[in-house]
C-alpha cells in the first residue's frame, strides 16, 4: 500500500486544498493512507473524520510543529498518530508530548534550504523511534533529500516521506510503500524499517499557487 505522510489542508492557512479535494486526489492516485499535518493546528481533523466513509482512504491525524530555541525557529517536527494538539514549542517538549500520545515523531525536511532546516540535534538525547523524513515533495534541491536519507542511514532511524502538498495537485507525488493495509500496519512497518520511499518533487509553481490560501482561496 502507498501512504503520503505530509499533507496540508486549507486549515494550514498557506494551502488551497479542501479536505474533500485531498481525499479525492489520494483515491484517484492509489494512495491508501494520508497524514494531515497542518501547521500548528488540528482544526481540520473533524472535517476529515466526517468524510472518512466517502473515500477509500485512511487518515492519520497529525501536525507540523515549529520548534524554537531561544526564540529562534530551529526546525519543524511532524507529529503523526496524534489524539490531541501538541502545545509545546521546544524540541524536547514537542517530542515528549508526541510520545505521551503514543504518536510517531518525524523530523520534517531536515536540510531544506528554503524552509526551516533542522538545527536542534543537540536537543535530542534519545533517538529511539524518532524518524527522519527522507523524501519531501517540496524540497526542490535533490541534495537536501539525499542528505536527509544519508542522515537516517547514519543514525539508523526509521524513515518517513510525503508530498508536503499544499494543493490537491501535489497529493501522492511522494509516498511510502509498505506491506499492509491499515495505519497501524504502516506505523509498525516504519518502526521496523520496512518501508520504501518513492516519488518526485512537485513543480515550484505549486508553491506560488498555494500562497493564495492566505487570501482565503480553496479548491
Amino acid at each position: 500500500m502507498k501512504a503520503d505522510l505530509h499533507i496540508h489542508s486549507m486549515f494550514s492557512g498557506d494551502s488551497i486544498a479542501k479536505p474533500e479535494s485531498i481525499l479525492a486526489a489520494a483515491a484517484d492516485r492509489g494512495i491508501g493512507i494520508i497524514a494531515i499535518t497542518d501547521h500548528g493546528t488540528i482544526t481540520g481533523w473533524n472535517t476529515f473524520y466526517q468524510l472518512k466513509n466517502k473515500y477509500p482512504v485512511n487518515v492519520i491525524y497529525g501536525q507540523e510543529i515549529k520548534v524554537y530555541l531561544e526564540n529562534r525557529v530551529v526546525g519543524e517536527i511532524l507529529g503523526l498518530y496524534l489524539e490531541k494538539p501538541v502545545q509545546s514549542k521546544d524540541t524536547v517538549g514537542v517530542i515528549n508530548e508526541i510520545r505521551a500520545q503514543n504518536g510517531l515523531i518525524s523530523i520534517a525536511h531536515p536540510f531544506s534550504e528554503r524552509r526551516h532546516e533542522f538545527l536542534a540535534y543537540t536537543e535530542i538525547n534519545n533517538w529511539n523511534e524518532i524518524a527522519i523524513e527522507i523524501l519531501n515533495g517540496r524540497t526542490y534541491n535533490p541534495r537536501d533529500n539525499e542528505m536527509a536519507s544519508n542522515l537516517a542511514e547514519r543514525l539508523q532511524t526509521p524513515i518517513t516521506a510525503g508530498s508536503d502538498a499544499h494543493t490537491p495537485f501535489e497529493v501522492g507525488n511522494v509516498y511510502l510503500e509498505f506491506d499492509g493495509k491499515t495505519p497501524a500496519d504502516l506505523k509498525q512497518a516504519i518502526l521496523n524499517h520496512d518501508v520504501k520511499a518513492y516519488g518526485r518533487p512537485s513543480s515550484v509553481l505549486f508553491s506560488i499557487i498555494s500562497g493564495l490560501g492566505r487570501l482565503g482561496l480553496a479548491i
